[in-house]
């Protein structure tokens, strides 16, 4: 298992998350466990909750059947966080990233299908812009990822996974963690991505004049980028 937990999901905030809800469900996310008090949902790639409150950065959670064995070993790497044993841990990562852990029960141990989203395509990580991508990436070895891959150009990136979370360090401006997928980026994918989300979807072309980069601009200020498929 993965060091930090069984299970994970991506945490979103919203002032009003049955609003926020239609966005995601237009991209092919469906329920998955809500209640009056959370929106839970699933594309078959991740899980996601849209927690009502006021809107953070994206944040990621974990689920722990031991709360005191990932205490326990993240405070023997030395960690800043806070929590207890009882109610949970919370570290703030690199760049404007948090992961959380929480008890795990049989209602927050949710696996994934892992089935291509409908319109997003496969899930590649959440993006997290730093200010230096190696001493990310160490901090994050310490949390029990290791290194998929890594670049020097165009921009130092290091790309790492628990099993879990796939995560992507970029050495950038910073700015708010963000959702990458790819997909196949034909006239089909832009007619069916344009009519889920019209004026939230922005296209980047390269010199081709073929779709390079979508932006889905979400609710509350996060952002999905998909980019083509190289298979």
């Amino acid at each position: 298992m993965a060091l930090l937990g069984h299970a994970s999901r991506f945490i979103l905030s919203s002032l009003d998350p049955q609003t926020s809800r239609v966005s995601w469900e237009a991209l092919g996310f469906v329920d998955k466990g809500s209640d009056d008090s959370v929106v839970r949902l699933t594309d078959g790639q991740i899980l996601i909750s849209i927690l009502p409150q006021d809107p953070a950065p994206l944040a990621v959670a974990y689920f722990a059947p031991s709360l005191q064995s990932v205490g326990d070993k993240l405070l023997a790497s030395q960690f800043e966080m806070s929590g207890s044993n009882m109610t949970g841990w919370h570290v703030v990562g690199p760049g404007m990233m948090e992961w959380w852990i929480h008890p795990a029960t049989p209602t927050t141990i949710e696996q994934r299908s892992g089935e291509g989203s409908p319109i997003l395509g496969y899930f590649d990580a959440v993006v997290i812009p730093v200010s230096d991508a190696k001493d990310a990436a160490e901090w994050a070895q310490l949390c029990g990822y290791f290194i998929a891959d890594q670049w020097e150009s165009p921009m130092p990136q290091v790309d790492l996974t628990d099993g879990l979370v796939n995560i992507s360090f970029r050495q950038q401006q910073k700015s708010v963690p963000f959702l990458h997928y790819t997909a196949d980026l034909d006239e089909g994918w832009i007619e069916e991505a344009t009519e889920a989300l019209g004026d939230r979807l922005t296209l980047r072309h390269d010199e081709n004049g073929r779709a390079s980069l979508a932006i889905f601009a979400m609710p509350d200020g996060y952002t999905i980028m998909v980019t083509p498929d190289e298979f």
